[in-house]
């Protein structure tokens, strides 16, 4: 299967995934209407203020209980994972806040190994551990929602209402085998090393002791967030806790298989469902305060705890752990900041689909105009679903996604005030803003993109909760009898028409968005390729290395030194910012050009990436946070110890004997004559590409053309006076290097050209008393094949050893070494873990000239 059209299967499966997400939240939605069709909110209001306080305090300390738990599982698995690497205050820390951020907010972008990486990968981890870390921590999860089960099913069958339906010995049977699965697991893992793979990753599955730590660590988790439901439910509806351990469990494993955020909609259907609770107000208010309690409590402490570690980091008072925790932290800003938005914007939605009890108020009335109030709420609802938007630009760190968030929560508590002279909601969203305005320097990306540009699967999240705003909506106005009157009808207790006008104004902007996705996709905003500056040619000829010679080929962008002593090259390919070789001239401005590269790509959103790079620069990128992957090997013939004498030259001394039998010329063209050949050069190119069945490249493969072409003396061997065969021909400054860039031949004339055109390059360098000449590289050689070796090296390893009919890896590398050469790495510095992939992608693209290249290759 091409790229493209793997690339074009996943887009499609994220279409489908965010499709079903909304269709099984909505239909979910439809069966809790269906459920609590004779409950008022009056009723659940009543209800949620008549819970005992001592329930609530039950609730939040099992909760508590419950996220201490997550922090010991984290810790397991960091230490199982990478013992020694990451203090435990940091894992229990990415434990708690990860979870609290992305059980509110519940989209994917959010998850825990998200999140996890995010952090993980600064602190150095590669990608193979921390999808260990995530392997391990979600294990622990299901090794204690399955002993729950499994214990609930097989001790006290007769109480499970899930599985009421089948005899009781089926049901303890049940629970019985899975308990004796899990014994089996276990008695596996104490076994010794023992791994397992899933999706090409490999996981190692811990010992006996470990395992049970993880169990319990996961009992404790599930059986606390379970009691935090279980003591608000009324007692004669909450049953026997075997079963209700079982019926919480399913809801939680169907709210997750939804994809909905956070299982809204799904859970509380299954919960009511199961319960045989159709029709209590009291169960639905528990669950109201279920998810305020489990769900929204946690995200005060982790936002108040990152802005003190935010505003505390550097002080020399701190200690070196709080210090750890605070740098860890920093990947969380724009997601806690996103959450934050979301929840503002949740807010507006929300009261917009509730009835204003302050319109009733006689003095309210006089103060307010009903004009500006039915103004107001239609305003405040569009500004809580553009919030649900910006939160999507926060998390990409957008400079304007986090200008226009503030001013949207300003506005929104204005119209807060105007439709109603809501001062906690006010209150609330002044308070979100002010909490997000310490973190500005965090949100420092420019880019050419649309802020209301949205994925698939956050415009469904988008989606979902204006179904879930649109269904409180009716649930709150149910007693309203419906009448097409009803949509014109502006007045002080018309709350139904603004909840009703408000609704369609809403789906409207959820279409507009979709529609607004489907025909609009990101394009870079990067200015045309101009011509060469001339301080680039100047800095080339200074150079003294031959790779340089690539920026003279006319398709690439230039970052310059103020002082004109260095400059660096680039291509924009994909969602990638590509640079060609390290910087060229001066190294100290060269490092400053690299970092000026580094914030021009972080500005826009794009990977940075450097490519066929050297050793010189590796500290620098290591220092951005960039992974370093070897590409290959470099071939450089020392020659002044070079000799066509000896077994290994007897090719090179055959060819150049042939040669003059068969009266074959090798000839150096000056660089002042090569535009009077340029003609007939063109022929022998077009020739040689005809057989090679392929499109000339670009970026880090050079080019016929004209201009090109002018900048270098040109070997060419003549046969009868005709060119059969050329080479350009780089020269670096000192007489440091030389090397060869388009070397073509007209086919079908002598299969000994290569060898003959290059024996006579060498010789003629050797002559011209260069120290070197730069034979190229060879992609992928030299890589290490160690169990312990990266999986970039052991994959590369694996594609050099067996990729031989895609392209001549092991085959070049030995023509090379038929000139004795000495082998110097190469590397290649991008972002690490799942970007490779996109990377090595995107450069290919810009060598083959577009994504459609790759595809025709």
């Amino acid at each position: 299967m091409t790229t493209a059209a793997s690339e074009n299967r996943l887009n499609i499966r994220s279409f489908v995934t965010a499709a079903l997400a909304i269709g099984i939240t909505v239909f979910s939605l439809y069966l809790l209407h269906r459920l609590t069709v004779e409950i008022s909110l009056s009723d659940v209001v009543a209800d949620i203020r008549d819970t005992p306080t001592s329930h609530i305090l039950f609730a939040i300390a099992s909760t508590i209980v419950s996220f201490t738990a997550i922090a010991c599982y984290e810790i397991i698995a960091v230490r199982t994972a990478a013992p020694g690497r990451i203090p435990s205050a940091t894992a229990a820390w990415t434990g708690i806040a990860g979870f609290a951020i992305s059980d509110v907010a519940g989209f994917h972008v959010l998850t825990g190994g998200a999140l996890r990486y995010r952090i993980y990968s600064q602190k150095g981890l590669e990608f193979p551990l921390i999808g260990q870390i995530v392997f391990l921590s979600w294990m622990s999860l299901w090794l204690g929602m399955f002993f729950l089960i499994s214990v609930a099913l097989a001790v006290h069958p007769d109480g499970i209402v899930v599985f009421g339906w089948l005899p009781t010995e089926v049901v303890r049977g049940l629970g019985i085998v899975i308990l004796l699965l899990m014994v089996g697991y276990f008695a596996w893992g104490a076994g010794g090393q023992r791994t397992i793979s899933i999706r090409g990753m490999t996981a190692r599955i811990p010992g006996l002791r470990t395992s049970l730590l993880q169990l319990a660590a996961g009992v404790l988790d599930i059986a606390a967030s379970a009691f935090t439901l279980y003591i608000l439910l009324p007692a004669d509806v909450a049953g026997s806790l075997s079963g209700f351990f079982v019926l919480y469990i399913s809801a939680v494993i169907l709210g997750a298989v939804s994809h909905s955020p956070g299982g809204i909609g799904v859970f509380e259907a299954t919960m009511i469902a199961g319960l045989g609770a159709v029709g209590r107000s009291d169960v639905l208010g528990a669950l109201v305060l279920y998810r305020v309690i489990y769900y929204l409590l946690p995200l005060v402490p982790v936002a108040l705890t990152l802005l003190v570690l935010e505003g505390v980091r550097g002080h020399r008072a701190i200690r070196k752990s709080v210090r750890d925790i605070g740098k860890a932290s920093e990947p969380l800003v724009p997601p806690l900041a996103a959450g934050l938005t979301f929840i503002g914007g949740l807010i507006l939605l929300l009261s917009g689909s509730l009835p204003v009890s302050a319109l009733d108020n006689a003095w309210v009335k006089s103060v307010l105009a009903l004009p500006f109030v039915e103004s107001s709420h239609l305003l405040a609802s569009l500004i809580g679903v553009a919030l649900l938007v910006v939160a999507h630009a926060l998390l990409r760190r957008r400079a304007a996604g986090f200008n226009l968030a503030i001013a949207l929560l300003a506005a929104g508590a204005l119209f807060s005030l105007a439709k109603g002279l809501d001062y906690e909601q006010a209150a609330i969203l002044a308070i979100i803003a002010l909490v997000l305005f310490p973190f500005r320097p965090a949100f420092y990306r420019r880019s050419g993109e649309p802020l209301f540009a949205v994925t698939p699967s956050w415009l469904a999240v988008i989606a979902i909760t204006v179904a879930a705003a649109v269904w409180l909506g009716f649930f709150a106005y149910r007693h309203v009898e419906y009448s097409n009157e009803l949509w014109w009808q502006f007045s002080w207790e018309g709350g139904a028409s603004r909840f009703l006008r408000a609704s369609v104004a809403l789906v409207a902007v959820v279409f507009a968005l979709g529609l607004h996705m489907i025909l609009n996709r990101r394009a870079a905003h990067v200015a045309p390729v101009g011509p060469v500056p001339e301080v680039v040619r100047t800095l080339v000829a200074q150079s003294t290395d031959t790779d340089t010679t690539i920026a003279l080929l006319g398709d690439k962008h230039f970052l310059i030194a103020e002082d004109e002593s260095a400059f660096l090259m680039y291509g924009v390919m994909g969602g990638s910012y590509i640079s060609m070789c390290d910087p060229v001239g001066d190294p100290e401005q060269g490092a400053a050009l690299a970092w000026r590269f580094r914030e021009l790509a972080d500005r826009g959103g794009y990977r940075t990436v450097f490519y066929s790079i050297g050793s010189d620069y590796l500290p620098l990128y290591l220092d951005m946070g960039l992974s370093v992957l070897k590409m290959g090997e470099v071939a450089r013939v020392d020659l002044s110890t070079f000799s066509l004498d000896g077994p290994k030259q007897k090719d090179f001394r055959y060819a150049r004997r042939r040669a003059a039998k068969d009266g074959f010329e090798f000839q150096i063209v000056a660089r002042a004559d090569v535009p009077a050949i340029l003609p007939e050069l063109k022929e022998v190119s077009d020739a040689w590409l005809a057989i090679k069945s392929g499109n000339e490249k670009q970026f880090a493969i050079a080019n016929f053309n004209d201009d090109y072409m002018r900048c270098f003396d040109c070997g060419v061997v003549r046969s009868e006076g005709r060119i059969v065969a050329f080479a350009n021909i780089l020269a670096s400054a000192e007489q440091e290097e030389m090397s060869i860039d388009l070397m073509r031949y007209r086919p079908k004339i002598s299969n000994i050209l290569m060898d003959f055109l290059f024996a006579e390059l060498l010789l003629h360098a050797q002559s011209q008393q260069y120290r070197w000449f730069n034979l190229g590289a060879a992609p992928l050689a030299g890589l290490s094949d160690h169990p312990l070796a990266t999986s970039w090296n052991r994959i590369g390893t694996m594609i050099y050893r067996r990729g031989e009919d895609f392209y001549h890896f092991e085959g070049l590398r030995a023509y090379k070494e038929k000139f004795s050469p000495v082998w110097t790495p190469h590397y290649m510095a991008c972002p690490g873990g799942l970007s490779v992939p996109r990377v090595l992608f995107d450069i290919t693209a810009l060598i083959s000239g577009s994504r459609l290249g790759i595809a025709r290759r």
